[in-house]
């Protein structure tokens, strides 16, 4: 678990049944099927600062969050594309790492090992994040 700036916290977490982890996922909590830590901590960083800007597209940070790590304007095309899978997913809080604990545990996860990208490769990833603003 690792607070990537004051307010957001990313963790790997093992998703055994996604049909249960789905209703408690929106605006401050969401879990992505993303490729890479850097990846989705970019995007989470994004999506809170489009927040604070007012230039979000979505209604929600998890929506935002999910729209710039896919890439896409249409949550729909984001949530196929980078949304909750079976397997290992990252769990992204907008708030603090004491209350994302406490949802862990509320709802039995178990946090696994974060991937890291190799420079290059997140580099790649930054950039589709970044493109939303654009789109």
């Amino acid at each position: 678990m690792e607070e990537v700036v004051p307010g957001i916290v990313v963790t790997a977490v093992y998703v055994d049944e996604v049909e249960k982890l789905i209703p408690h996922l929106g605006s401050e909590l969401q879990a992505v099927s993303g490729p890479c830590f850097e990846a989705v901590a970019h995007s989470a960083i994004l999506a809170k600062r489009s927040f604070e800007r007012g230039t979000n597209r979505a209604k929600t940070p998890g929506g935002e969050l999910l729209i710039r790590l896919a890439g896409s304007p249409q949550i729909k095309e984001a949530i196929k594309k980078v949304g909750l899978t079976k397997g290992v997913n990252y769990l992204v809080f907008f708030g603090s790492k004491g209350e994302l604990k406490e949802i862990l545990e509320k709802l039995g996860l178990k946090e696994a090992p974060m991937q890291n990208c190799d420079p290059e490769r997140a580099k790649k990833y930054f950039e589709i994040s970044a493109l939303v603003e654009v789109l």
